[in-house]
């Protein structure tokens, strides 16, 4: 049984969509959980913590499903360059929130918030 060539362009592309939706949730989240704690709802700063590293985690994924949709053909190469800028801002993101060096964590945050959103829409948007 073979594939056909549609057939194993798509699934990068499906790949990639999905880890960038998930990433854009995942930072939306981040938003959300920032929020809560300048709210008073201080227990969301652990949460917002822990949601950190799942996001650093998520782009790293992004990155090898951006590298598959460049190496299958079916895409150019600045996601995958963008994915990794992401991956270094997301984990530069987590030991600056830590330190609680804001002056740096939040526009460096907000920064991630549109570029992770620009991807996503790119990303769907984009015909193999």
């Amino acid at each position: 049984m073979t594939e056909s060539l549609a057939t194993r362009r798509f699934w990068p592309l499906a790949l990639f969509r999905s880890c960038t939706a998930v990433a854009a949730l995942l930072v939306l989240s981040q938003a959300l959980l920032a929020g809560e704690f300048l709210s008073g709802h201080f227990e969301a700063l652990a949460a917002h913590g822990r949601n950190g590293g799942v996001v650093a985690l998520c782009m790293a994924i992004q990155t090898i499903a951006a590298i598959l949709l460049w190496r299958s053909g079916s895409g150019p190469s600045w996601p995958v360059r963008t994915s990794v800028v992401q991956t270094v801002i997301a984990g530069a993101l987590i030991p600056l929130g830590e330190q609680r060096v804001l002056t740096v964590h939040v526009p460096m945050a907000v920064g991630l918030s549109i570029g992770t959103a620009l991807l996503t829409v790119w990303a769907w948007r984009w015909r193999a």
